[in-house]
């Protein structure tokens, strides 16, 4: 008898092939397929958020893509309350959900019970999200009163109203947070204003401090420091992973392919329908916040507020001609004014030394003269090679919001992979679904290491079979047992360190111990003696 359906998600850095094994599954279990991603839930920019396209969407169904718009707020709370109704129905209509993320803190929200809901967070932390939603009254638990937000009437001496949070400072807003909620300010660091207002929010909007919320998430059945209980137990996880070098360079010829794909001219027609005046308004705070700050448009920011549609055009054109591949850095140097200056002064000096020797030749000496004729056609040649065919405006510019774009979208796959380590396998006391690891490296080896094997654990664990495959093994965080709520300062490197285990690094760290070992020698030579062994101060 086959067990209940179960939940599948597939989690992975951005270009390992999610889609790919999604749609695969989907045709072969009868199952649809939720996409977590903040900022495919936007309608348009299909290519800079590498939506499934057209075709793929019409091989199984998919939810929450194209449900909202840049103009309105579409949070974490809002994926979880529309994709939870999604997934029950499924269920209960005995279809396997697919979760497909991007989004890894969208996965969380519907893997684990949070007990705080944000208002519009970019990430949650410590199973609490970042914002919440404030409501026009709020009752203060134990304090019997009613208070009414952004009144000049507040009795509570704490409360801050929002406008004067964001105008003041983060170490005033850290000294704030201290008296509110100490463990918090611990844990926290002093330079994150957002995380300090985030706190000071919790208590103003709920009368609970940060702290008593996270004490009683892990009092929980199932609860520990990072979430509430696991939501869904018949859960299985796939952890699509790449070798670092191949993922780069597939993530490089992905960002090449969406320029030919037409990138630009969507990034254009958002940017104008949505952000066509930021420059004149210099609202810098507009490109970050939504799908403003998505990777993919932000980028391009540089060269959209510089050159308009009409200079697209002809980039366009360009790259058409040119298959879409970019010049050299060479080319590029060559275009400058100041290149072509030094390429015609080369020209006149490489004409004048012609000149001279042709003066001192005799005329007998015709293969002389012959290589001089060569050397003056091969440098007339040279220069028209680089100066004839102008690149079009803003090429330059465009080339390097690209380099930015790759640079950006590897990065964010490392960090990818470092939230799923941390959250998913460093986590012995929370409930983690078993997950299995499918290595995407060698697309040649695609239906047997990672189609195949992907099916074998669904079917096992639908037949209530040892699968023969292993889950991939849960490890001991090398903190784990450390004082992760004390904030420390380094008298000597001028820096703060939230919990014990980032501290320990930190003096073990070669950065640290040569600028003490500096700092030594400087108060040797200047006769004064200070005790360096006094590093930090604990709060």
């Amino acid at each position: 008898m086959l067990r209940k359906v179960p939940l599948i998600v597939i989690l992975g850095s951005t270009g390992t092939g999610k889609t790919k094994l999604s749609l695969e599954l989907a045709e072969r279990f009868g199952g649809e397929i939720i996409s977590a991603d903040s900022m495919q839930v936007y309608a348009n920019l299909d290519i800079a958020t590498a939506k499934a396209t057209k075709e793929e969407q019409s091989r199984a169904r998919h939810h929450l893509l194209d449900v909202a718009t840049p103009n309105e707020p579409f949070t974490v709370v809002s994926f979880r309350n529309a994709a939870l109704p999604i997934i029950e129905n499924l269920l209960a209509q005995n279809k396997c959900p697919i979760v497909v993320g991007g989004t890894n803190y969208y996965i969380e929200s519907l893997l684990w019970d949070m007990l705080v809901s944000p208002k519009d967070p970019n990430e949650m932390e410590d199973g609490i999200d970042n914002q919440f939603d404030i409501s026009n009254t709020v009752n203060i638990a134990g304090k019997g009163e009613e208070r009414t937000f952004g009144s000049d009437n507040v009795k509570d001496p704490l409360f801050l109203p929002q406008s004067e949070m964001s105008a003041m400072s983060s170490e005033l807003l850290h000294n704030h947070l201290r008296k509110i909620d100490p463990q918090s300010a611990n844990r926290i660091h002093p330079n994150n204003k957002r995380k300090i207002m985030r706190a000071i929010e919790v208590y103003q909007q709920t009368g609970e401090t940060l702290t008593a919320k996270l004490q009683a998430q892990r009092q929980q059945p199932g609860g520990n420091r990072l979430g509430g209980p696991l939501r869904y137990p018949h859960t299985i996880l796939f952890w699509l992973r790449c070798k670092q070098d191949v993922l780069n360079v597939r993530l490089d010829k992905r960002v090449d392919a969406m320029l030919e794909q037409g990138l630009l001219a969507e990034i254009r027609a958002f940017h104008n329908e949505h952000n066509g005046d930021k420059s004149q308004t210099d609202n810098s705070a507009a490109y970050t916040r939504g799908v403003l700050q998505t990777i993919g448009f932000k980028e391009f920011i540089p060269y959209l507020e510089q050159f308009n549609a009409a200079n697209d055009q002809k980039i366009e054109e360009y790259l058409r001609l040119n298959a879409y591949k970019m010049p050299t850095e060479e080319h590029f140097k060559a275009q400058k004014p100041s290149s072509i200056n030094v390429t015609a002064v080369q020209k006149h000096t490489q004409q004048q030394n012609i000149d001279e020797r042709q003066s001192q030749q005799p005329p007998q000496q015709s293969t002389i003269d012959r290589e001089i004729e060569l050397e003056l056609e091969a440098a007339t040649h040279s220069d028209t090679t680089t100066t004839s065919s102008p690149l079009p405006a803003g090429l330059e510019v465009l080339n390097a919001c690209l380099n930015e774009l790759k640079r950006v979208t590897q990065r964010y796959s490392k960090k990818q992979i470092k939230w799923i380590n941390n959250r998913f396998l460093a986590s012995k006391d929370r409930q983690v679904p078993d997950l299995y690891e499918l290595d995407t490296s060698d697309v040649n080896l695609w239906q047997a290491e990672v189609y195949e094997r992907a099916v074998a654990v669904i079917e096992s664990h639908r037949r209530g079979e040892v699968c023969e495959i292993q889950a991939m093994a849960r490890r001991q965080h090398p903190g784990a047992g450390l004082n992760e709520e004390t904030s420390n300062f380094c008298e000597i490197c001028q820096r703060h360190f939230i919990g014990e285990y980032q501290w320990q690094l930190h003096l073990k760290s070669n950065k640290h111990k040569k600028r003490r070992e500096s700092n030594k020698k400087k108060e040797k030579a200047s006769g004064i003696s200070v005790d360096t062994n006094k590093e930090d101060k604990k709060s």
